[in-house]
């Protein structure tokens, strides 16, 4: 599982030696059972995590009604410390949709270890940047789409988290009731049929 991080941070630039071994050294990668929950509504977040293995969802409650806003799979970061760094608590749950591995990262360490190393810092850099923009790009098209076309996105770019989330959490994420969602899907497979 280690080399799953090390491959991922590779995508931005090579890693010598010497950043491999502080990446690995005091690397925190935790199992967590399906269902089990990261974070709860209300608390301050100290950890952020990475996905190297399962999906987590991110979603508030609200009248006793989830409304789900993000799923997190193999190489999503998931970053709720961020915000904690202002002394904010968080406004959503975390919980793991599949049984999930994650790198789990204290915030407090990570900060000491990018204070204490510039690669660090600018990888840190890299990654945050990627991960804010690709956030606002998600926020846009689910602004200025109908559920059916964002369907179509998840389809095109996010394809395996249509076989691995549950009907009704899918739909909450689309923004429709899951008889909607069935109806969308059946509109979508016969134009496909069509041609």
């Amino acid at each position: 599982m280690k080399q799953k991080l090390l491959d991922y941070f590779s995508k931005f630039r090579p890693l010598d030696t010497n950043e491999i071994e502080i990446i690995t050294k005091d690397l925190n990668i935790v199992s967590f059972e399906k269902g089990s929950v990261l974070l709860r509504a209300g608390q301050k977040a100290f950890d952020n995590y990475f996905v190297l293995q399962g999906c987590v969802r991110q979603y508030t409650l609200k009248a006793g009604k989830e409304y789900i806003s993000n799923f997190y799979a193999e190489e999503d970061w998931i970053l709720p410390a961020i915000a904690s760094e202002n002394q904010v608590t968080s406004n959503y749950f975390l919980d793991c949709v599949e049984n999930c591995i994650l790198v789990v990262a204290n915030d407090n360490a990570g900060n000491e270890m990018l204070r204490n190393n510039a690669t660090f810092q600018e990888l840190a850099q890299l990654i945050l940047q990627g991960e804010i923009l690709k956030q606002q790009q998600q926020f846009i098209a689910y602004q200025s789409s109908t559920p059916e076309e964002r369907y179509l996105t998840l389809q095109k770019t996010r394809p395996n988290l249509i076989e691995r989330v549950p009907q009704f959490q899918l739909s909450s994420y689309l923004g429709v009731k899951p008889e909607s969602l069935s109806r969308i899907r059946k509109r979508i497979i016969e134009k496909q049929r069509k041609g």
